[in-house]
């Protein structure tokens, strides 16, 4: 099985499968996403006014960090569906705390 695995502080604590299949609503949704992220968003207390694709994709991360911490299955679901398509060869994300923050790592599958 093909999956996104999420770790935080170098622990694994989600696993999301790559071959989870979407209808097409549910892939326009993910479009919205982008849409309101057009508009602006706040990572770690910046505003980016035109945020990037990498970006789009911490800010993602950073509301899935939240979704777990709350257990909070939909937004952890659709995070993990937004990385997964925005970001296909994606196959970890590792999230750790630093003192100026958080230091977020994407690594594909051709990465390992």
């Amino acid at each position: 099985m093909k999956q996104v695995s999420v770790f935080v502080n170098d622990e694994k604590v989600f696993d999301y499968d790559k071959e989870t299949t979407f209808e097409e609503n549910q892939l326009k949704y993910l479009d919205t996403m982008d849409g309101d992220m057009h508009k602006g968003i706040k990572i770690q207390g910046e505003l980016i006014t035109e945020p990037d694709s990498r970006q789009r994709a911490t800010f993602i991360v950073m509301n899935l960090i939240k979704a777990l911490r709350q257990d909070n299955q939909a937004v952890l679901s659709v995070s993990c569906a937004y990385l997964n398509n925005r970001i296909p060869d994606l196959s970890e994300v590792h999230v750790n705390d630093i003192k100026a923050g958080i230091h977020i790592e994407y690594i594909g599958e051709n990465d390992r």
